[in-house]
């Protein structure tokens, strides 16, 4: 009977799970469909009937929320709801740095009233140790920020990856304090945090020392295994978590002992230039940073304890003045052993020390400890000499001492130039008795801070990197807004979001109802045709983007290499977008918080032009520019870090800017001098700048899919080549009058431009012309005129202005390239105006074109004639070359103003008596209060020379490379100047010149400068 209401019990509470599974089945599906349990509806159910799907009957008719209204209250719910936790993330955020800001006003206030300190509250009270002496540079101020430390230090550590590369270390050599880091770090730390949120600093736990012991193959050598592991590791922590871009590394830091530990964090240039490196081999001459990285201290723990290594024999029994026994190495020890080897009973300096003696012992009975550099500046014999209580002697260039932001090291060891070697004896014996043994006992009282113990204890080496890691978090201030301005940027971010969103919703909308222009009427153009591939959704886009783009330029960087480009040669759309973008664009915004992108206004003809040494493809200084100019705008403004870059565009129509010539680059960021070395001949410019490279938007004529380009996110700049006028471009003959059928001419470079030469130049076909050279007396624009054809191969680059002029002349294209996306391809259907002909079928060139029928061929002319209006800049757009030279026509008359201005004004310098010439019924100037009162006089009266011409100064920008010099482009006013060379700086004016009204000119000349004699 018990077995009988067991089992019915348990088939009971079988059939019950089984209900209840079914019922979450249910309920999830018709959650699914619905998009959520609040639209179900048993009336709309029981009157929808049957449908196809199984659910729809259960579902209501308007919970499927498949208008675009719907769609776009949905993507503003989930944009809300993404912004609301980024809200709650930047207030962690903001409290986490009010903590620092507050450590940093107590550190400096314990700094600067030290009295005060001293006899402050319980709080400071410290029952284990309070530092005192001047074995610290300020003991006050280290006491409070160690005590600080203890109480607000928070160390997120990376779970990600496995041992041995990672969170794990060896304890039992050279390199044993990288291992006990991160074995106190993983396992004996209360600074170790899960919550990331919470978090000061981020540990990047990855060991050296064991890459190299498991990956690195001494025979081969290829230390590029130690770049993909670090570079590996960053980029998945990076994805995975929002901490690294958020401050690009700044606030993580990593740890090695190795001398290849520098080199290890070359390869991410973020935690190369940014992270705080704790690094032994502190080399400042191998760009070594004191200010954001760590110097610890270097320990050979041979067994793992150091029992036997620390303490000594009193002073008065240290019967060796100086002593060192190590191998040959590095520069600075063939010096030591050619003077002192074996050569002195005082200083004892062994390359091998022999069997019968100890060096733990000799350590521990010498007054002095000889610690020299070897291959590396950094070396355990410092440590050793500690644990010793022997005084050390540091021999050693560019290096940076451990702790030495907290200890002061000149009053415990004895620093020698190695210059001073050959005095060292002397140099030892000059330190008076009292002083030896003040330094002796301050060497054990220092000896705590790098005592090794386990657990760790405070004020111990554990204990003291970490405090070396906290001071360098609180030297780096985040940038972080108060809570109310981030709230007013995310709204205002939201707003630009919801238009984008809005703006998509409308261009899909466009591009599946065909039949919508009359709903978006425009007094101008309304684009329609086969030239387009959805001629709706193009004018739909293009009316939102005159509602909504807003662009924010830059505003740093100096001519001629930024806010400048060339307007006259084969690189003039560089150029002549510059200036739109620049001075006349309707879409610039001032206020940055409203721009949808941002613009880097590097050019990079200019920096060929100025920075390019013939010869030298490394063009380190261009590289250099360009990586300098995004450090600046990340470190000044929010935007680039936000994204990382993908809101950023830049433009060039250079071969240069994405070509790559090797396979093999090495990137070693460095802070006061290069940025980066590139090894064989490096990429050309934007790739040394990863994020720029993958990320931003990329405006370039050499659309290469080959090299890099990627449609997707990247936009193609057709090429212009501009000598003149626009209008001696313009139009062609009529189809009927169009005689030859194919032509060509240009100087040959490139194989596809040889492949052709090879089948058609100097050929007896008439119809295909192609030539290298043309023959006197026939001109290039009357040939492409009369031409039904034009090839338009590539050269050594994809981009060529010959498709642009092919387009002007009502000559339909035929693209000869292999990699290229064509301009605008995106909204313009290049296959109903131009020909493609693959590379490997120009031997059939002609009979490709004969098969194009008369009618096919006439309907692709008139639609080269129709797309035409795409790539002529407008009448309206100042920067047409045509009214371009007409302003520039002003602004030689300007100049010529200002020529006669200056002549008048030296005359009158150089001959006194002219004030009777110049009568003037209010004020005559004279007098020695004056200069020189003609010459005054005179620039007084030539300041009504800008009214004249009322010529405003956004005009006078309208070419500056016509001015045969851009340096002078902001500043040609002062071009030929009246003032001789003695007559004062104006390195300081200058800058404020630039932006003051022409009108009161002569008046800054006068005040800016000396004696105009």
């Amino acid at each position: 009977m018990k077995q009988y209401f067991y089992r019915k019990y348990v088939n009971t509470i079988l059939f019950s799970l089984a209900a209840a599974s079914l019922a979450v089945v249910f309920f999830a599906a018709v959650f699914k469909d619905s998009k959520g349990f609040s639209s179900f509806s048993i009336s709309a159910a029981t009157a929808a009937g049957p449908a196809s799907s199984p659910w729809r009957p259960w579902t209501s008719a308007t919970s499927l929320e498949t208008t675009p209204e719907a769609i776009i209250r949905k993507q503003k719910q989930l944009i809300n709801l993404e912004n609301k936790k980024q809200k709650q993330k930047d207030e962690k955020l903001e409290k986490v740095e009010a903590g620092l800001e507050r450590a940093r006003a107590l550190i400096r206030e314990a700094a600067l009233n030290p009295i005060n300190y001293s006899s402050s509250s319980s709080s400071s009270e410290d029952k284990d140790y309070v530092p005192h002496g001047d074995i610290y540079r300020n003991a006050h101020a280290f006491h409070r920020s160690y005590l600080l430390m203890e109480k607000l230090f928070k160390i997120f550590v990376y779970e990600e990856g496995e041992p041995p590369l990672f969170h794990y270390g060896l304890c039992k050599n050279i390199y044993s304090m990288e291992g006990i880091f991160l074995s106190f770090i993983e396992t004996k730390t209360k600074f170790r945090i899960r919550n990331p949120e919470e978090a000061h600093v981020y540990f990047l736990p990855f060991s050296v020392v064991m890459i190299i012991e498991h990956l690195f193959d001494p025979i081969i050598r290829d230390k590029a295994v130690l770049q993909r592991t670090v570079s590996d590791y960053v980029r998945i922590i990076s994805h995975k978590y929002r901490y690294w871009n958020r401050s690009l590394g700044t606030d993580h830091f990593m740890l090695s002992c190795h001398d290849w530990g520098p080199r290890a964090t070359r390869y991410v240039p973020e935690l190369y230039y940014n992270s705080i490196r704790a690094l032994c081999n502190a080399n400042t001459s191998e760009y070594f940073n004191p200010k954001k990285d760590a110097p610890i201290p270097e320990i050979n723990l041979v067994t793992g304890e150091i029992e036997y290594l620390t303490g000594g024999l009193p002073q008065s029994k240290r019967t060796i003045l100086a002593f060192f026994a190590g191998r040959l190495h590095g520069k600075i020890r063939p010096a030591l052993f050619q003077l002192w080897k074996e050569k002195d009973k005082d200083v004892q300096v062994y390359e091998n020390l022999p069997q019968e003696l100890s060096y733990q012992e000799m350590l521990k009975k010498s007054k002095f400890c000889i610690c020299p550099s070897g291959h590396e500046v950094a070396s355990p014999r410092i440590v050793e000499a500690i644990y010793a209580e022997c005084v050390p002697v540091l021999i050693s260039q560019h290096y940076v001492l451990p702790f030495s932001d907290v200890l002061d090291w000149d009053s415990f060891s004895i620093q020698v130039p190695v210059s001073e070697i050959l005095n060292l004896k002397k140099i030892l014996l000059g330190i008076p008795e009292d002083q030896y043994m003040r330094m002796y006992e301050k060497v054990k009282m220092v000896q705590r801070h790098f005592v090794v113990n386990n657990p760790p204890i405070r004020y111990d080496v554990f204990h003291m990197i970490l405090h070396s890691i906290w001071l360098r978090r609180l030297n780096e201030q985040k940038q972080v807004p108060q809570v109310d301005k981030v709230v007013r940027r995310y709204s205002k971010l939201e707003k630009l979001e919801a238009g984008l969103t809005r703006a998509r919703s409308s261009i899909r909308e466009a591009a599946l109802i065909r039949n919508s222009t009359s709903t978006h009427r425009d007094p101008d153009y309304v684009p329609q045709g086969s030239i387009y591939t959805n001629a709706n959704a193009f004018h739909r886009s293009y009316l939102k983007m005159e509602k909504l783009f807003k662009i924010y330029v830059y505003e740093e960087g100096d001519l001629p290499l930024f806010h400048n480009g060339p307007c006259k040669n084969i690189y003039s759309s560089e150029g002549s977008l510059f200036r739109d973008l620049e001075f006349y664009n309707i879409y610039r915004t001032k206020d940055s918080d409203e721009a949808l992108v941002f613009f880097l206004p590097f050019s990079v003809v200019k920096l060929v032009e100025y920075l390019y040494v013939p010869g030298d493809y490394r063009i380190p200084g261009i590289e250099r520019t360009v990586v300098d100019y995004i450090n600046t705008v990340s470190t000044k403004y929010p935007f680039w870090n936000r994204s990382l870059g993908a809101d950023h565009f830049m433009l060039a129509c250079h071969d240069w800017v994405c070509k790559s010539y090797v396979t093999r680059i090495q990137i070693l960021l460095a802070k006061p001098r290069t940025l980066f070395y590139i090894y064989f001949t490096g990429p050309k410019n934007i790739k040394i700048c990863t994020n720029l490279f993958n990320k931003s938007i990329r405006v370039l004529c050499n659309a290469n899919t080959s090299e890099g380009f990627n449609p997707s996110k990247d936009a193609t700049l057709p090429g212009l080549y501009l000598t003149g006028k626009l209008g001696g471009l313009l139009g062609g003959l009529s189809p009927s009058h169009r005689s030859i059928l194919a032509f060509f001419a240009g100087g040959e470079h490139g194989h596809i431009w040889s492949l052709l030469f090879q089948h058609w130049k100097n050929s007896t076909d008439r119809d295909i012309q192609v030539h290298e050279y043309l023959p006197a007396g026939v001109s290039y624009n009357s040939m492409i005129r009369k031409s039904k054809f034009c090839l338009c191969p590539s050269g050594y680059e994809v981009g060529s202005p010959r498709i642009v002029e092919a387009i002007y002349a009502g000559c339909v294209p035929v693209i000869i390239k292999d990699g290229y996306v064509p301009p605008f391809s995106d909204v313009l259907n290049w296959k109903r105006f131009s020909v493609k002909v693959e590379v490997k079928e120009i031997p059939n060139l002609k009979n490709i074109l004969t098969n194009i029928s008369q009618r096919q061929y006439l309907r692709m002319q008139r639609r080269v004639k129709q797309v035409q209006r795409h790539f002529v800049e407008q009448k309206q757009v100042p920067q047409v070359v045509d009214e371009v030279v007409r302003r520039y026509s002003k602004l030689e008359k300007l100049e010529a103003g200002l020529a006669r201005a200056r002549a008048s004004i030296r005359e009158a310098a150089l001959i006194r008596n002219l004030t009777s010439i110049h009568q003037d019924p209010d004020y005559v100037p004279r007098g020695l209060i004056y200069t020189n009162a003609n010459a005054f006089y005179k620039a007084r009266k030539h300041q009504n020379l800008c009214l004249t011409y009322s010529t405003s100064q956004l005009e006078y920008y309208a070419m500056p490379t016509l001015l045969k010099d851009s340096t002078q482009a902001r500043r040609s006013h002062f071009s030929d100047s009246i003032l001789p060379e003695n007559s004062g700086d104006f390195s300081e004016a200058s800058p404020r010149l630039t932006t003051r009204s022409w009108r009161s000119l002569p008046a800054v000349i006068m005040a800016t400068s000396g004696p105009y004699y």
